[in-house]
């Protein structure tokens, strides 16, 4: 009789196949609970001595980072301070008003007039921005079964054709359909693939190392909307998506086939460069997981599966921070030319202030970054809500044009802070096992309230003349997102489900 490697040590060892070698015990305390559990550090097999060189963290874990970091960046096509720069010359000349959508509801004197041309526009990215997060769930799971090293040059590809499309479009639907394509791949997909990666290769410094890559996404905020405007101003902007589009295929496409291994397991490291994991069998053991799972827990891990985060009050408190963050950021950036030009500031400067944005998230990521691997995950959140609140009462009461400073540096704080905190928050809350299927639904709530984010705003200057009732309304949003989650806990997984 053979010896089955994956049973427990106890089994009976006078079977056991001396090619097999026997694992050693230590003691790991589970977490909240405080029972013990035995963590089981696989030994090296005799063909392991073999292999040369051995795998690197610093250069695995440093590739990761860098790779994720860039992934975020080029998210930036599929978001809405990109986009921003393409609303005005795509308005000029897709002349919406006129299209078979607009007759459903509009009198031939106001398409005649284009009155509502931002309003279809704003439509048009609101429901593509639904169907967007609709698919979302499902990339989750695909990048929890085949990993980034699949899931990435497929969706940079993807994304990158999806720009081309865009400097294709002629009317509502193509624009719909478009809208789709690049914010579903780019800023839903995209994104998730690149915490999904840190989450993986990083536990105790997850906070820093997101902190890390979270530059990536703030430096696009301040590059994207320049290069945009660039080449929209020096040629068209169909060539602005080109020019998108291919910035995305080579700089992630080729990269990724060589450098993303989807978990240090995969290759024989453990997360920080850890000495062992907890035995995956163990950790299904006692918690009770319904399958085989691919990868290993450290010994404070514990995950939940989906249906298990959802039906967690934890989960929805985290997910309403993360909502309001990304309803009002993207209906403040998405609007944020034409709402601070009624405040008598220009287009250019406008733009500019989207760069101080992103130096201020730059910062943000960090500090919440060293936050969170200090279990202040609560805090960081609630500092967020806190400054998105009094970047909106800024631009509501603008009593002078420098206040605009104070507006973008407090809202590109939030979404900085959020970018760390928003991000480590579910694997260090909910587990690593499951991440892509819990984030995939926490981004998808987050891409329904982006989606809503752009409406309110556009009603309110369409039919009032004024983006004022848009800004009072976008007020109550986060006081009540940060008073709930100010009662945060970490969530506990019953025995029995």
């Amino acid at each position: 009789m053979t010896h089955d490697c994956s049973q427990s040590p106890a089994s009976d060892t006078s079977a056991v196949d001396t090619t097999c070698p026997e694992p050693t015990e230590a003691s790991a305390s589970t977490g909240s609970g405080g029972d013990s559990v035995t963590a089981v550090y696989a030994p090296a097999f005799e063909g392991d001595s073999q292999k040369a060189p051995l795998p690197s963290f610093r250069f695995w874990g440093g590739s990761i980072l860098a790779l994720a970091a860039l992934a975020m960046f080029m998210s930036g096509p599929g978001q809405s301070y990109s986009v921003a720069v393409f609303i005005d010359p795509m308005l000029q000349s897709l002349n919406l008003s006129n299209s078979f959508f607009a007759g459903w509801f509009m009198s031939d004197e106001a398409r005649a007039g284009g009155t509502l041309d931002r309003t279809i526009y704003s439509a048009a990215y609101t429901l593509a921005t639904l169907v967007g997060g609709f698919i979302l769930p499902f990339m989750g799971r695909g990048l929890d079964k085949h990993g980034a090293r699949v899931m990435l040059p497929l969706v940079a590809l993807a994304l990158g054709v999806s720009c081309y499309f865009m400097s294709l479009v002629t009317g509502f639907v193509t624009l719909c359909i478009c809208f789709t394509l690049i914010r579903c791949l780019g800023q839903g997909t995209l994104t998730l693939i690149s915490t999904w990666m840190v989450s993986e290769w990083f536990a105790r410094r997850r906070g820093i190392a997101t902190g890390l890559i979270s530059v990536g996404g703030t430096l696009s905020v301040l590059f994207f909307p320049q290069i945009n405007h660039y080449v929209i101003a020096h040629f068209n902007w169909q060539t602005g998506w080109v020019v998108c589009g291919a910035l995305v295929v080579i700089s992630l496409v080729v990269p990724s086939l060589f450098l993303v291994r989807n978990r240090p397991e995969d290759i024989g490291l453990f997360p920080d460069g850890a000495p062992g994991p907890v035995s995956a069998q163990v950790a299904r053991a006692e918690q009770e997981l319904k399958k085989p799972e691919p990868q290993l827990l450290l010994p404070d891990e514990e995950s939940f599966e989906l249906p298990e985060a959802i039906r967690s009050s934890e989960f929805w408190k985290v997910a309403l921070v993360l909502g309001v963050s990304a309803m009002l950021g993207t209906g403040l950036i998405f609007h944020q030319v034409s709402l601070l030009n009624e405040r008598d500031i220009s287009a250019e400067w406008a733009v500019n202030l989207i760069g101080f944005q992103a130096i201020m998230a730059t910062l943000a990521s960090l500090v919440a970054g060293y936050m969170c691997d200090r279990n202040l995950i609560r805090a960081a959140l609630i500092m967020s809500m806190c400054s998105l609140t009094v970047s909106v009462l800024t631009v509501l009461l603008m009593p002078a044009a420098w206040f605009a400073i104070i507006y973008s540096g407090c809202l590109g704080f939030q979404g900085g802070t959020l970018r760390s905190a928003g991000t480590v928050v579910w694997p260090n809350y909910f587990g690593r096992l499951h991440q892509g299927s819990v984030r995939g639904m926490a981004l998808s709530i987050q891409i329904y309230a982006a989606a809503l984010g752009t409406l309110p705003l556009a009603f309110s200057k369409d039919f009032f003349g004024s983006y004022r009732y848009g800004l009072i309304f976008f007020l109550i949003l986060p006081l009540v997102a940060g008073i709930w989650v100010a009662t945060l806990k970490r969530p506990v997984r019953k025995a029995a489900e």
